[in-house]
């Protein structure tokens, strides 16, 4: 089998100047202290670099496939072809779709970032055989958002990204006995209860570190981890939550705070969370349950068994072959 993954427009000038844009980005966000935007703009592959990373090495564990990575339009023809973002490169693979040329098209899950609606209503094009979403949540929300909007979603399946297991890999146990070293990780929202979770930790005499989203790099965190038992997590609503795999790759458990606000809304803050994994928690007297009941536990073996980057890729196949029976 051949997939075209595509991240970028088929057009040599289009894709000229996306690198340009990509390369002004990494200047602003340096300037601007924004250490993951501008880690971001690194990649000249473009997408999202976990997501990319994930699908690219998970297809190395199959030889019977071929990646062609942003090929050219005539390169492209006669394959399978996969945009997971860039609505530009979805366009022109739509084009290609229904001109014949293409046996099958899968696009998602970051095309849009809010609304199905974005760019037109790209996703909703019947050229499409599958859009793929990150979560069970973000799918039935999407079904619900396109209904509402008199939108057809065709054809979506849920698809989680893998982690690499090889990088994300801990040198140092976490103690059996006792686990008093916790990076507190904030995103967003997560700041109006990071006093609260500071004082709680405190009380609990926990050895406590913080890290802000967007103030570091990949390296960054995985140190932090290393350094770390456990991992409390104060943030919004994730459509997957890859830097929590990350963490139990690490084998480094997660408490994640899921917001009144990220309930209502029937969002998730942890997805993919498992009592093999952590724990969610909604307020100060549940994170204190927590604390109280916190036990050492094996989250990197959920991994293993569960997101590695070639179980998420045998299991994208599994959506690519579903689309021929």
């Amino acid at each position: 089998m051949i997939i075209s993954f595509l991240t970028k427009p088929f057009s040599v000038f289009e894709r000229a100047a996306k690198d340009l844009e990509r390369r002004f980005n990494y200047l602003k966000y340096t300037v601007r202290g924004n250490a993951y935007k501008a880690w971001t703009c690194t990649f000249p592959i473009g997408g999202h670099q976990d997501v990319v990373d994930s699908f690219i090495k998970g297809a190395k564990c199959f030889p019977n496939v071929k990646i062609l990575v942003n090929p050219s339009r005539s390169q492209a023809e006669g394959t399978v072809v996969y945009v997971p973002s860039g609505w530009r490169a979805l366009r022109d693979a739509i084009s290609l779709k229904q001109s014949g040329k293409i046996k099958k098209l899968i696009a998602g899950p970051l095309i849009c970032f809010e609304h199905v609606d974005e760019h037109g209503a790209i996703i909703t094009d019947t050229s499409i055989d599958r859009y793929l979403l990150a979560s069970p949540w973000v799918k039935e929300a999407y079904e619900k958002e396109a209904a509402q909007k008199h939108l057809i979603l065709r054809e979506t399946a849920v698809w989680a990204a893998g982690v690499d297991h090889v990088v994300w890999n801990p040198e140092r146990k976490v103690p059996s006995d006792t686990l008093e070293k916790v990076m507190v990780y904030v995103k967003g929202q997560g700041k109006t209860i990071l006093p609260a979770t500071l004082e709680t930790l405190k009380n609990n005499e926990k050895e406590i570190k913080t890290l802000y989203c967007g103030t570091h790099t990949p390296s960054d965190y995985k140190k932090l981890l290393e350094w770390s038992d456990f991992v409390v997590c104060l943030g919004g609503s994730e459509t997957q939550g890859l830097a929590l795999a990350q963490a139990w790759s690490m084998n480094r458990q997660t408490l994640v705070f899921e917001s009144d606000e990220v309930r209502q809304r029937r969002q998730n803050a942890a997805p993919y969370i498992t009592e093999h994994t952590g724990r969610k928690w909604n307020n100060i007297d549940e994170l204190c349950e927590c604390l109280t009941t916190l036990k050492n536990i094996s989250p990197r073996n959920w991994v293993l068994a569960n997101q590695t980057n070639e179980i998420a890729f045998g299991r994208f196949l599994d959506i690519v072959n579903g689309l021929y029976v």
